[in-house]
């Protein structure tokens, strides 16, 4: 992402909450970034893309979440961005 569509990230996973702070150094992100590289390659993680045209962020999220029926979940996505990819595990 670049400055003029900075990115939003939702998650529920405790370890990775610090991501959702901007005012985190990058060094101190590291090994976090590592873990959800991880995480997303974990053969119970899933994916799946969801639209927040014409709704809220939240009420997306919620969409998807009740429909797969997601415990865990780390939504990635620019401001300005309609769809985005969401992983989850149930």
């Amino acid at each position: 992402m670049n400055s003029m569509n900075p990115r939003i990230i939702k998650t529920n996973v405790k370890q990775f909450k610090p991501l959702t702070n901007d005012h985190m150094a990058f060094g101190r992100k590291r090994e976090i970034f590592q873990a959800l590289k991880d995480w997303k390659q974990c053969p119970e993680t899933k994916s799946a893309w969801a639209s927040q045209k014409r709704k809220s962020l939240a009420a997306a999220i919620k969409e998807v979440r009740d429909l797969y029926g997601a415990k865990e979940y780390y939504a990635e996505l620019g401001k300005n961005d309609d769809s985005f990819q969401m992983f989850y595990r149930t």
